[in-house]
């Protein structure tokens, strides 16, 4: 384990709970000889937890001599919380906030809240809750417009109570990237990772940044390592997925998704991502297939109904048939939910409509809505590139061209 993990001392430990009593056991061993540096056992009330957290860390720092600057110490004092209240809220929060599902991601803001509540003073929860914004256009209908500020609101609210918060940092670049300040939002995500190189999700999210602005290999590196760091997180995974099909590497990217289908076959993001990268290679049956996989496990019952439409025209008259209704059902919807206008855009431009494709694209535009993030890495707009309007979308929304 400690050599996968390019390590040379392993912390072990085991946790149990009986009613309000906590009995936890720690060791501390060196890989490379695999003797035993040090180990403990506590018996605490289940209200200790933080405060044996910060005993169980001392004690390694201190057997590993591990010479701290004066700043890291003051950090490590300060701590997140001393509410375990508000602790384990914000747990229960990132805990739903990993499933990215509509419900789990109301989930999570609540607990987010609910922490905060408890301790005003929490930094990670106002990051927590950030992180909440940024995630939730892509899964539920909100619009960006309303959710990106927020989701800077909180960030910003979470620097201020600890600017060497790297997760907070993290949620400020999204929200800055969620708001079209790119350069603000590369500064934030590097200023993260020189707080903590270690920290998966800002790795995650500028893998999908560097991604979003072509910079595949930069992308892809991130995304890696960001499984690296935390093997079993599904949407890691899928994401690792996705930048691979920007990259245009198809089978790399259906391989990485079924791998992450393997750990839980149920996880809704990781079917939509397939059914991009069947549609983009042409095999429109099974991409027809994960869409409404992941339109039934994420419980959209529109979205599932839009599919099951889709699937019926291809039977009867083909692709563009079938995707010319999903575009009719879409602007239905948008009349009693919120719907994204350039995904709409990108329909048009499947089918060849180029006329339709910009003046939805302005309708984004006008928004700055979430699904324009990715603009140049949409395949069916390729072919529309050399196209003045395309050129002139980019500048107005501050996209490098």
């Amino acid at each position: 384990m400690a050599k996968e993990l390019k390590v040379e001392a392993l912390v072990t430990g085991r946790v149990i709970r009986r009613g309000d009593e906590l009995i936890i056991s720690s060791e501390l061993i060196d890989a490379r000889t695999n003797r035993n540096l040090w180990g403990e056992r506590y018996d605490r009330k289940l209200s200790d937890a933080l405060a044996v957290q910060q005993e169980i860390t001392g004690a390694i720092s201190t057997k590993l001599r591990e010479r701290l600057s004066g700043e890291t110490k003051a950090h490590i004092a300060k701590g997140d919380t001393t509410n375990p209240e508000a602790y384990q809220l914000y747990l229960k929060g990132i805990y739903y906030w990993g499933k990215r599902t509509p419900e789990t991601l109301e989930k999570s803001r609540d607990y987010f809240n609910q922490a905060i509540e408890k301790d005003p003073s929490y930094a990670n929860a106002y990051a927590g809750l950030a992180s909440y914004y940024v995630a939730a256009p892509d899964y539920e209908p909100i619009p960006e417009n309303e959710a990106a500020p927020k989701a800077k609101a909180a960030a910003e609210k979470a620097l201020a109570i600890d600017n060497t918060s790297a997760d907070a940092h993290t949620a400020l670049a999204a929200a800055n990237w969620s708001l079209f300040e790119f350069a603000d939002a590369d500064v934030e995500f590097r200023r993260a990772l020189e707080l903590n190189p270690n920290l998966s999700n800002a790795h995650h999210w500028y893998g999908l940044f560097l991604s979003w602005e072509n910079r595949d290999q930069e992308g892809i590196a991130h995304l890696r390592r960001a499984v690296e760091l935390d093997p079993l997180n599904l949407q890691y995974n899928s994401n690792l997925g996705q930048v691979l099909c920007n990259a245009r590497r198809y089978e790399d990217c259906i391989e990485q998704l079924k791998k992450t289908l393997e750990m839980d076959p149920n996880f809704a993001y990781a079917h939509t991502m397939l059914r991009v990268a069947y549609r983009d290679t042409a095999k429109y049956e099974l991409s027809l297939e994960e869409w409404k996989k992941s339109a039934t496990l994420a419980n959209d019952r529109d979205e599932l109904a839009i599919a099951e439409d889709a699937t019926k025209v291809y039977a009867t008259s083909g692709v563009k048939a079938s995707v010319e209704r999903e575009i009719e059902l879409r602007k239905q919807l948008a009349k009693h939910r919120y719907v994204d206008p350039a995904e709409i855009a990108y329909e048009y431009a499947y089918v060849g409509d180029r006329e339709q494709t910009f003046a939805w694209l302005d309708k984004a535009r006008a928004e700055k809505s979430s699904a324009l993030e990715n603009l140049k890495i949409v395949r069916s707009l390729e072919q529309w590139h050399s196209d003045p309007r395309y050129s002139d979308l980019l500048k107005q929304l501050g996209l490098p061209r």
